[in-house]
């Protein structure tokens, strides 16, 4: 019973520590995530005895090593993504292996951890939560009202994993119209109040996707349906817009009307910046803060700012050619673990691939409007990355699956 408590705390930890990039703090004087897999790996390690993330490590070393340290000479951002990439690897192929159970626990506590950031979020639109904050993420908070996050940005990108998942979870586990409808506004709250633009975009082009495919033409009426809804609520919805007071995503979008920077022109910008170095801005030995410095654009006083668009700015490093060739290395095995997971959607077998695959294509969306992706060393997008390829590998057993081996 010890050593199960010991492992439940240690996964937990781990899980804890990477989702909300905890890397290096007061307390932990070596990279949080080793502290934890180390021992996890040496008593909790299955009897797996191969290594099947060779080729995953290798390009993600390729893509980090142009991108970090020879286009932005990020030696310390090189090496963390290394670090962090590796113990996932290390952790689902030594330590989940081919146990369902442990792969359902480690999810359990990932999504669990980030529904907590969430409830945390709407306690701080009433309550300073800066100092609770501040201690569960080891770093001083910059903004609020979030999660366990120091920013509104990173805490999205929590969201934008969390909200699909708990949806799409809810009815493809068969919970009651109840639980669906409650969770489904679950997930609404956290965005329109978490001021999550971004998100919500994510949300409902995952949502459509899935519909699409589960529903398949029945899924004209649920668009009617929440059509419907949102046109009946609107006018309850327009009472959060007039006081200023209150912090939610249609005041955002206000705010962000009157003068702040708008994502379509700052993406435009990039593109533009891409024409004119086609190779990438690392073959012409410059950096983002030389090509920007006069484009006022990107100049917010003393502050230099990017497209918050993280592809682009992959694409503006290496170029139209190393980029694209990068990226579809980097997504090719997932997204033939997501497509195979759409196709098989009502097989009862792939519910929680398909939820993992709705929550990756959820972040990843994201991340066209923000700078946190796979390669940003974010807990969440690894988690997911990791966990999907793992799950498909402990259903190699499925006669269905063995297309994959």
């Amino acid at each position: 019973m010890t050593k199960k408590i010991m492992f439940l705390f240690l996964l937990f930890a781990y899980v804890y520590a990477t989702t909300f990039n905890i890397f290096m703090t007061g307390i932990f004087r070596i990279p949080a995530p080793m502290v934890f897999l180390a021992p996890l790996i040496y008593f909790y390690r299955t009897d797996v005895t191969y290594f099947s993330y060779g080729k995953e490590l290798l390009v993600f070393f390729i893509a980090a090593l142009f991108f970090y340290l020879i286009g932005q000479a990020d030696v310390t951002g090189f090496f963390a993504l290394l670090i962090v990439a590796v113990c996932f690897a290390l952790l689902f192929n030594y330590v989940i292996g081919s146990d369902l159970q442990r792969m359902n626990i480690a999810v359990g506590f990932f999504f669990g951890v980030l529904l907590l950031s969430g409830l945390i979020m709407f306690v701080d639109h009433q309550y300073n939560m800066a100092p609770i904050r501040s201690l569960l993420v080891q770093e001083e908070v910059l903004q609020a009202p979030a999660g366990i996050s120091t920013t509104i940005f990173t805490f999205g990108y929590q969201m934008a994993a969390l909200t699909p998942f708990l949806v799409v979870n809810a009815i493809l586990f068969k919970k009651s119209w109840i639980i669906n409808l409650l969770l489904f506004g679950l997930s609404l709250s956290l965005i329109f109040f978490g001021m999550q633009r971004s998100v919500l975009v994510a949300f409902a082009a995952v949502l459509g996707l899935f519909f699409l495919s589960y529903y398949k033409a029945r899924s004209i009426l649920i668009f009617g349906a929440l059509f419907a809804i949102l046109f009946v609520a609107q006018s309850s919805l327009d009472q959060f817009s007039g006081d200023k007071k209150q912090q939610n995503i249609l005041n955002k979008s206000a705010e962000n009307a009157k003068g702040k920077e708008e994502r379509g022109d700052l993406m435009g910008e990039n593109i533009q910046i891409i024409a004119d170095y086609p190779f990438g801005l690392l073959f012409y030995g410059k950096t983002w803060n030389d090509v920007v410095q006069h484009n006022f654009v990107y100049k917010k006083g003393p502050i230099v700012i990017t497209s918050h668009n993280a592809y682009l700015m992959f694409i503006t490093y290496l170029g139209p050619l190393l980029g694209f060739i990068l990226l579809i290395l980097l997504y090719q095995k997932v997204g033939k673990v997501i497509f195979y997971a759409f196709l098989h959607i009502k097989d009862k077998k792939n519910a929680l691939l398909v939820c993992l695959s709705c929550s990756f294509i959820a972040i990843s969306i994201n991340s066209f409007f923000h700078n946190e992706w796979l390669l940003a060393t974010s807990g969440p997008t690894l988690f997911l990355y990791f966990a999907i390829l793992q799950l498909s590998k402990i259903k190699m057993e499925d006669p269905i699956l063995v297309e994959y081996k």
